[in-house]
């Protein structure tokens, strides 16, 4: 078979086989392939370099997607997944993207943990589970809660002086308030905790 290329627009190349159009790659990647030097390509041949290709794809598709946001590795194979990539071009562009510390789920688990605490004020039970949710195994989720530094009855308090504030006025409000902090992921106990620091300094308040 005859393999030649035409050039295409923001450095695309053109493969094609006896005058076929077959597949498109960057000039990049092509350049710097043993097939740039090719005048003709056997079906063996043909079929690595297609794999190849796709391997390729595979990886620029991926820097496309974590252009936009950090991902976890399983995150990000899951996208790749929907992109119809076969398994072997996921784990090449994977490996490949972690190897350049692209893909770093212990580094994504970090600032993510970081994100979930400071922004969602989400206890550590709820942080846990939006870990396991993107795929960060169980070791790193836990070991990154751990490191965190975070005060959770303080956070609590939080909460109740903000959204929750004027929510406790009777019995049911205060059911309902400790229901929606134990799905944010507290404790009972640091909730009960936090509800007798605020009830304390509410006291104070109209003595004051």
């Amino acid at each position: 078979m005859i393999i030649s290329i035409k050039p295409g627009k923001n450095n695309k190349i053109h493969i094609h086989l006896d005058g076929e159009y077959k597949a498109t790659v960057d000039s990049d990647w092509w350049y710097s392939e043993k097939y740039r030097n090719y005048k003709e390509i056997t079906e063996e041949e043909l079929t690595e370099l297609l794999n190849s290709v796709s391997f390729r794809r595979a990886y620029n598709k991926g820097l496309d997607i974590l252009s936009r946001r950090p991902y976890s590795e399983k995150e990000l194979a899951r996208k790749l997944k929907d992109k119809d990539f076969s398994e072997e071009a996921i784990e090449y562009a994977v490996n490949r993207l972690k190897e350049l510390s692209l893909l770093d789920d212990e580094r994504y688990a970090e600032m993510l943990c970081e994100h979930l605490y400071r922004n969602k004020h989400y206890g550590e039970k709820r942080i846990l589970q939006e870990l396991s949710v993107r795929g960060i195994d169980r070791d790193t989720a836990r070991n990154t809660v751990l490191a965190l530094d975070k005060d959770e009855i303080n956070s609590i308090v939080l909460l109740l002086e903000s959204k929750f504030k004027g929510k406790m006025n009777d019995e049911k409000g205060k059911q309902r308030t400790v229901a929606a902090l134990l799905r944010y992921g507290y404790s009972y106990s640091d909730i009960k905790s936090a509800l007798k620091s605020v009830e304390e300094n509410s006291e104070e308040d109209e003595y004051e």
